[in-house]
């Protein structure tokens, strides 16, 4: 065998993880300490130089009755996958692996793309033979079904590039983003929104209440279970300083301050266009030349409607004045995030937003802050995780994707959920009942749900 493999320090993995390009936040011992109800373990593969060459988290957790346990690689082990010796040595440890700690099956879904936008990675499909061939069984998902999502937006902050500054990748950034996306941006900072984040070690409990409030309106919304907020607090302890929240604070001051500024503009502007049409109409009046009595009218008519349209607008920010006098001297909070970084990626995880406000587009700019942020940790990923990979505009989750897509990431779709069995009858018996048991849990979430 050219290879070893045994328990590793969490030094040592976390080293491994961290500077690989495969590296990954939930191949950590960090992640592995916060899945509380998963035992974690950690494993390392080792050349015959001593050189670690894999590393790898599983988390086991035991099947009630059966007196069983079903394993799980978050994200898959962190190796090169197109070493098939080595790809093949491990899939023989954990064969025997699984044997002596009684597990049914184990699941991985490796961070390798198949495919980039309509481009196909030819050389990621002998991956995947390869996976086959040692016995591990596919599953795919369009959708959420899986564990992990298999469809996720991944934006290249191009921190490579070592010409540029960091304000330079952050313009360059900005300016890829779609036209939608950089007015939305614009209509959040013209609004009085600004972005707070917080690490464990500087976080204020009442932030987390507040990020907590937003995710229960954005579940009640959506129709999603929401985790509670010792879920979130032990998150950003665990992975602390690797795990941020994010906050977007809305400020009346500064809106009602821009308001008036457009309002005043647009007074001025209607001024001078009325001021210009009664100098047409006097112009109208002292000539006889047919010619210019058709030009002159043409002019009038497109005042008119100069003057209509800026009317209009007067109306709307008057309206829109009145309409946001409700959070004066209130504390307002409108989106929220946990966001993760590792080596040299990032990841949003969880997004939150309110009910109110919405046209403050609080969202967009929290999410150019999450990616600015990133630029300044030298990550070259931005990854905006899971979308629906059937893009039909009917299906529910069209929405998501469409947001996701006026950033100009790149979509990717990985490889899948592979599993390797150990017991077939128990795999295929939980296979069956998981899904039941989800439908079921769900379908009282939303009965409760509707009754609030």
């Amino acid at each position: 065998m050219a290879y070893t493999f045994r328990e590793g320090s969490p030094e040592e993995l976390n080293n491994f993880s961290f500077n690989s390009t495969k590296g990954h936040i939930f191949q950590t011992t960090y992640w592995g300490s916060f899945k509380k109800e998963w035992t974690s373990k950690s494993i390392l593969g080792l050349d015959n130089k001593n050189n670690i060459v894999l590393s790898c988290i599983i988390l086991t957790r035991n099947l009630p009755i059966l007196n069983k346990n079903i394993g799980y690689i978050p994200r898959g082990f962190v190796c090169d996958y197109k070493n098939f010796s080595l790809l093949e040595e491990f899939t023989s440890y954990l064969r025997t692996y699984s044997k002596n700690n009684k597990i049914a099956f184990i699941t991985i879904d490796p961070d390798i793309h198949i495919r980039e936008n309509t481009n196909d990675i030819i050389e990621n499909k002998d991956i995947i033979s390869n996976l086959k061939k040692l016995g591990y069984i596919e599953n795919s998902s369009k959708n959420f079904e899986n564990i992990q999502p298999n469809f996720v937006f991944r934006l290249n902050l191009n921190t490579k590039c070592e010409n540029k500054t960091n304000d330079e990748i952050k313009l360059d950034i900005l300016n890829s983003f779609s036209s939608k996306a950089r007015y939305n941006i614009k209509i959040g900072i013209e609004r009085g929104l600004s972005v707070e984040s917080y690490t464990f070690n500087t976080l204020k409990e009442n932030k987390l209440d507040i990020f907590q409030e937003l995710m229960n309106i954005t579940g009640k919304r959506d129709n999603f279970i929401v985790r509670k907020k010792e879920y979130f607090l032990d998150m950003l302890k665990t992975l602390n300083p690797y795990c941020k929240l994010y906050l977007v604070k809305y400020s009346y001051e500064t809106d009602k301050n821009n308001i008036y500024k457009k309002l005043n503009n647009c007074k001025i502007t209607l001024d001078n266009i009325k001021l210009k049409l009664i100098n047409l109409k006097e112009s109208l009046n002292s000539t006889t030349d047919e010619k210019k009595i058709i030009k002159i009218k043409s002019k009038i008519d497109n005042k008119n409607k100069e003057i209509k349209n800026n009317e209009l607008q007067l109306t709307s920010l008057e309206n829109k004045l009145n309409t946001i006098s409700v959070y004066k001297n209130k504390e307002i909070y409108l989106s929220g995030a946990i966001y993760l970084t590792w080596g040299n990626k990032a990841w949003y995880l969880y997004g939150a937003s309110h009910n109110i406000l919405r046209d403050t587009m609080p969202n967009f700019l929290m999410q150019y802050k999450m990616i600015k942020d990133s630029i300044d940790n030298n990550c070259y990923i931005y990854d905006f995780r899971g979308v629906s990979g059937d893009l039909n505009e009917d299906n529910p989750l069209y929405g998501l994707y469409r947001f996701k897509k006026m950033f100009n990431g790149d979509f990717v779709e990985f490889i899948g959920e592979y599993t390797l069995i150990s017991n077939k009858n128990i795999y295929l018996l939980f296979k069956k009942i998981f899904p039941k048991f989800k439908d079921i849990r769900n379908s009282i979430f939303q009965k409760n749900n509707k009754k609030k």
